[in-house]
């Protein structure tokens, strides 16, 4: 029982740190920053993807009176410009929401006393535009996915315990990254792309390569795991493969 859990504790202090490695170097994460203007602090965030309903809203917090800003875009060719308003405890920008797919550059450009801040310098942020996403399409997409490499990670520490229940673990591997593939993740991507009541997108749309290749590898894997061949080598290179994979996942 005490090997059980200290597996189990190992298995979600790996996937949390593979998780947060994912995070902070996906190229759709934010840019983020904090400087100081007359020692108060004023901070900002970039996106590079909008999933809002209907525009996307750039919030920049700061305890300064008297800061004014600009959000400067272009969009098919043209450059816009967009003011920011002061709201309590910062300023708030708003502009309308494009169809899914579509980008925009943008940049802030902050001015207190005569001092101007741009952000960032010399160059702009992609932002991509897709379609909102219901927040239980989320959770279900979020849990199987994360779920599925828990149980990955949990099957390669099974060899520590003699691989009591790889099989189990192998099985319920399979069936969440099943599901997934097969039911939510077309989901979400419908959702993404705009499709429901509007389209029908293309299969290759739908369905996510990386996670095919992960489930092929599982299946592949499973088979030989239940026929006791090359049982440590298998799970070792099966999950090592889904770990490097999942940081391909969009």
């Amino acid at each position: 029982m005490k090997n059980e859990i200290i597996l189990w504790l190992s298995s979600i202090l790996i996937v949390f740190l593979i998780g947060y490695v994912k995070n902070i170097t996906d190229t759709d994460y934010p840019i983020t920053g904090t400087f100081g203007i007359e020692g108060k602090k004023v901070s900002y965030k970039l996106d590079k993807v909008c999933s809002d309903k209907k525009s996307y809203k750039n919030i920049v917090i700061s305890d300064i009176k008297g800061i004014t800003g600009k959000l400067i875009r272009t969009e098919d060719g043209k450059q816009k410009e967009t003011a920011f308003n002061e709201i309590d405890k910062g300023l708030e920008c708003e502009i309308p929401k494009l169809k899914p797919g579509q980008k925009i550059k943008y940049k802030i450009i902050l001015s207190y006393s005569d001092k101007v801040y741009e952000i960032p310098k010399r160059e702009y942020v992609t932002l991509t535009f897709w379609g909102n996403i219901p927040s239980l399409i989320k959770v279900f997409h979020f849990i199987l996915l994360y779920g599925g490499l828990l149980m990955s990670v949990r099957c390669l520490l099974e060899l520590f315990n003699n691989n009591k229940g790889l099989k189990k673990y192998a099985i319920i591997t399979n069936t969440l990254f099943l599901t997934l593939i097969t039911i939510i993740a077309p989901l979400r991507n419908s959702y993404k792309l705009g499709a429901i009541n509007n389209s029908v997108p293309r299969v290759t749309e739908l369905l996510e390569p990386v996670l095919l290749l992960i489930l092929s590898i599982w299946i592949t894997g499973t088979i030989l795991i239940f026929n006791k061949k090359y049982v440590r080598a298998v799970t070792i290179f099966i999950t090592a493969v889904t770990v490097v994979l999942f940081f391909f996942i969009i």
